[in-house]
């Protein structure tokens, strides 16, 4: 009832806003002056993984979280206010990922906020932003129908969704923009330390076909000792990288590395892991376009994913993807997804292996 109660008073907050938003609209202001924008989306899936997993929670994702069901993957509503010198962000999300990727924040209510930020205009080109943002890192972003393929890549699934600080965007040219951060910490929206951490971007399009992204993070991850023993320092430096390259409006490619670094968490040594992806997706006509991934995830120190094994995670994925696209607004999705381990991390109902398949159809909207 505590949950329910919180989700239906951030509803009642968030339509009581949109109708704000739609009074000033009545008021006879011209389209081009409007500054306030509702937009939205719902994911709805099937996911059948052939582990089958214990209590159909799926391991090490958080996109079609639960085995053998229909559910609700992602549906957020969002309220958008944007002038010349000003700028404001809230969007109130639900599902089975908010399930997953939120467990950690103990207010049931506030894993209801996806967004919340507002931001002034320094100068031209410049803008600091406060907040719940979306995160800086990576080319994979949280709803699926922005993305190529359905499922997110291991590397997008285990960096941050979203960041809760304060951003500072400098566009310095048409092509190139930076980006510095001040953070509560790696994907959190409560503090769990003293520590605050520091992020960098930037992003360069030479041409309206290629972007090229660096992206790093710097953060002391140790959380803070409810006993107030002291606790070590644990010193996360992450690095990120992206290519992408449209050849045609049929036809796109992308690549991605990460590289990251701390002590461990049962000692003072140090230890690493880093990933990679190569994708690909071709629109085949108006109505059906089809997409492949392949990428590798190593963490053998079990820094960011932990599998309760000697060797940790090192595991190697391949996804093909179909898309049937009966509007632009709105993608059926169909995708397959095997999994090649190194030793056997996959549990569920089979026994525990070192390989899995996943099957998995969506029906995804924006509006």
């Amino acid at each position: 009832m505590k949950y329910l109660f919180g989700i239906l008073l951030a509803l009642y907050l968030f339509i009581n806003f949109a109708a704000n938003a739609q009074t000033i609209d009545s008021l006879g202001m011209q389209e081009e002056e409007k500054p306030f924008k509702i937009s939205g989306g719902v994911d709805v899936y099937y996911a059948y993984d052939f582990s089958e997993p214990f209590g159909k929670d799926r391991l090490y994702t958080t996109q079609a979280f639960r085995h053998n069901e229909f559910n609700l993957n992602w549906g957020f509503l969002q309220a958008d206010y944007a002038t010349d010198k000003v700028r404001a962000t809230l969007a109130l999300h639900t599902g089975t990922y908010v399930q997953s990727n939120y467990a950690a924040e103990p207010n049931e209510l506030t894993r209801l906020i996806a967004q919340a930020n507002a931001g002034v205009k320094l100068a031209e080109g410049v803008w600091l932003d406060a907040g719940i943002l979306p995160s800086h890192i990576g080319y994979e972003s949280t709803f699926s129908i922005n993305n190529e393929i359905y499922t997110r890549a291991l590397m997008a699934e285990n960096s941050p969704y979203f960041e809760t600080g304060a951003q500072l965007t400098a566009e310095v040219s048409d092509k190139v923009t930076m980006k510095f951060l001040v953070l509560n910490g790696w994907q959190n929206i409560r503090e769990t330390n003293d520590a605050k951490s520091l992020g960098f971007g930037i992003s360069y399009t030479p041409t309206d076909k290629l972007t090229l992204s660096y992206n790093n993070y710097y953060g002391n991850e140790a959380p803070e000792d409810d006993e107030l023993v002291e606790v070590d320092a644990k010193r996360r430096y992450f690095h990120n990288f992206y290519a992408a390259y449209t050849f045609s409006d049929r036809f796109n490619i992308a690549g991605s590395v990460d590289y990251g670094r701390q002590e461990l968490w049962d000692s003072s040594e140090k230890g690493s892991w880093y990933a990679g992806l190569l994708l690909a997706r071709y629109r085949l006509s108006e109505r059906f376009a089809v997409a492949g991934r392949v990428e590798h995830y190593n963490d053998e120190n079990q820094i960011i994913i932990a599998t309760g094994t000697p060797n940790g995670f090192q595991t190697s994925s391949a996804s093909l993807n179909f898309d049937y696209i009966p509007a632009p607004n709105f993608l059926w999705r169909f995708e397959a997804r095997g999994y090649d381990s190194e030793y056997r991390i996959f549990v569920g109902e089979e026994g525990v292996k070192d390989n899995n398949l996943l099957l998995v159809t969506s029906f995804a909207l924006k509006f």
